[in-house]
């Protein structure tokens, strides 16, 4: 009788198990990227310099779970891993043997949910936050820990929220627990705004940086030239922009981006503002066998004057345009951008995307000039002295709907004021599998 209750218990028990993963579907999607890359003066533009090795094996593999409730209710579960073939440093685990363990990251985990009866939106957790841009936001744009609520008010308006905390110190292992104005916030506003042909997302993003956010044990912030600064007060910022597109003139058709920003800084005792602003336009006609696309994109450079640094606030920026400038690849990469030329730019150029001769086999061409926007005695690496051409060409078949072979080809022509450069090219095969 004994075993008879206990046979019965576990049938129980695994009974209610299934009935209770049957509720929940599980869906999975993602993408794993393959590929060699060969490469010459990638980074330091000196062919007299070694280079290191001029060829590497990479891979990227991100999977998102979504575990479905209903139409209405979802948690995400978002893994990545990155892998250098032959590398193992830090147990990345690209080595013969290939069991690192410290090479799986957490990309997203977050709850998503839809309040009954209205269309409020809620995504609590670590997600993707972006403030609007048509390359992307120089702001805000990034994977973060914070809170997003949106609904659609009617056909014509929505409204979005959001908060993010991007540094807390008192839970940072390698700070002391209790220091106080530690901790990095920004939260923000979007209207978006949409009509027949015509669409328009204005919004107002603010940041808090706390005075101890970044500093080291002394108390000081280390910048990349070596010297070091203290901040003696907290610092604030904020941003106004809007992002419009129009298709009403459809398949010609244009988006822009337009961005100032504020900040206040105190620092050894001094105030420090610095106040900028972003512009970008791109005009797109789609034609028969590709999509043509002229572009120019500006940042307000950093001024030579010690009480107005002259550049837009960013706090965690995702803009981009090609690999060297910007970092925008056709493969997922551990890199951002191999030039540094990422910000303080006027950049223009023309894009030539999905050109289609033959069945399966597409082609984009970007042939981009940029130039730095920063007065020459202001320290900057890409000041208004330096400018470089770039062009990139991705290849890209299509072996079955959802896996293709992809290759790039890159060319990047810097011209430095205060040295002479060598060109830099590199040149990938691989795959790409969506999921």
């Amino acid at each position: 009788m004994k075993r008879f209750a206990l046979v019965a218990l576990v049938a129980a028990l695994l009974f209610s198990v299934v009935s209770s993963a049957s509720a929940t579907e599980l869906k999975v999607r993602g993408h794993l990227d393959v590929y060699g890359m060969w490469s010459a003066n990638l980074n330091d533009f000196d062919s007299d310099s070694a280079d290191g090795d001029n060829y590497m094996t990479t891979q990227r593999m991100r999977t998102y779970f979504d575990y479905v409730a209903n139409e209405n209710l979802k948690a995400v579960l978002g893994l990545e891993m990155d892998n250098v073939w032959g590398d193992n440093t830090d147990n990345v685990g690209g080595d013969w043997g290939t069991d690192g363990k410290g090479n799986i990251e957490v990309k997203h985990a977050y709850l998503d949910f839809t309040l009954p009866d209205t269309t409020v939106n809620i995504q609590a957790g670590l997600q993707y936050i972006a403030l609007p841009g048509v390359f992307g936001n120089p702001v805000f744009d990034d994977d973060a820990a914070g809170i997003t609520v949106s609904a659609q008010i009617n056909d014509m308006f929505g409204v979005a929220v959001g908060y993010s905390r991007g540094v807390d110190k008192d839970y940072n292992t390698q700070s002391a627990a209790g220091v106080d104005k530690d901790d990095v916030d920004m939260a923000f506003i979007a209207a978006p705004v949409t009509m027949d042909g015509f669409s328009v997302t204005p919004y107002f993003a603010y940041g808090w940086l706390g005075q101890n956010a970044f500093a080291n044990s002394t108390g000081e912030i280390e910048l990349a030239n070596g010297a070091a600064v203290a901040m003696t007060d907290d610092t604030t910022l904020w941003v106004l922009g809007a992002n419009a597109e129009l298709t009403m003139f459809d398949p010609l058709t244009f988006a822009a981006d337009l961005i100032y920003g504020q900040s206040d800084w105190e620092v050894n005792g001094d105030d420090v503002d610095s106040d900028g602003w972003y512009a970008a336009l791109a005009a797109s006609y789609k034609f028969d066998m590709l999509t043509a696309t002229l572009f120019s994109t500006y940042f307000t450079g950093m001024d030579d004057d010690d009480d107005d640094l002259g550049m837009i606030p960013q706090l965690a920026e995702g803009w981009g345009i090609t690999p060297y400038i910007g970092g925008v690849r056709a493969f997922g990469t551990t890199y951002d951008t191999f030039s540094g030329v990422d910000n303080a730019v006027w950049a223009t150029g023309l894009k030539l995307a999905k050109i289609t001769f033959i069945e399966k086999l597409s082609h984009d061409l970007t042939i981009a000039y940029a130039q730095g926007t920063s007065d020459e005695d202001a320290g900057m690496d890409f000041d208004e002295e330096d400018s470089a051409w770039e062009v990139y060409l991705v290849n890209k078949y299509m072996i079955y709907e959802n896996l293709a072979a992809i290759n790039e080809l890159g060319f990047f022509a810097p011209e430095f004021d205060d040295s002479d450069e060598d060109n830099s090219y590199f040149a990938t095969v691989g795959f790409q599998y969506k999921f």
